[in-house]
């Protein structure tokens, strides 16, 4: 079968499930990805600012290109936000990693929010986004299907 990028409440049902965070449909966008019919990484996009949005990631296996070009392109380009922002547990040290490597930036750190310690405030601005443009305009369809 291969992988597919998908989207809807089955997408952020599993995204909470795999975060421990609760989800609302009715004021969320969730979009994943699905490999021979399971959902193996997904993102909850949630309190649009109209310059701002807050996303929620579980990357537990393997991501694509086309996944993260998809994903970046409906917050950039369909919610037309300036700027993504994410939470990390900071004793997550291999999430902490995998945000910095996609270009998140380190804005901030909230103690004591989690059960194991602080909280660190990662966010991306759309100009230091490096999956838009000409490299992934060809991965990715997208712009029309996510709105």
């Amino acid at each position: 079968m291969g992988r597919n990028i998908i989207s809807g409440q089955r997408v952020g049902d599993w995204v909470a499930n795999e975060l421990g965070i609760g989800y609302l449909a009715s004021r969320s966008q969730a979009i994943g990805l699905e490999k021979d019919g399971e959902i193996i990484a997904g993102i909850v996009y949630e309190n649009w600012t109209g310059r701002s949005i807050v996303c929620h990631m579980a990357f537990p296996n393997p991501i694509t290109a086309r996944f993260l070009s998809a994903i970046f392109d409906y917050a950039f380009n369909v919610c037309k936000v300036e700027k993504v922002i994410g939470f990390t547990p900071a004793a997550n040290v291999k999430a902490q990693k995998l945000v910095e490597k996609m270009g998140f930036s380190t804005e901030g750190r909230i103690k004591d929010v989690y059960p194991d310690g602080d909280m660190i405030l990662n966010t991306m601005a759309k100009e230091n986004c490096r999956y838009l443009g000409k490299r992934y305009e060809q991965k990715n369809n997208t712009t029309s299907r996510h709105a």
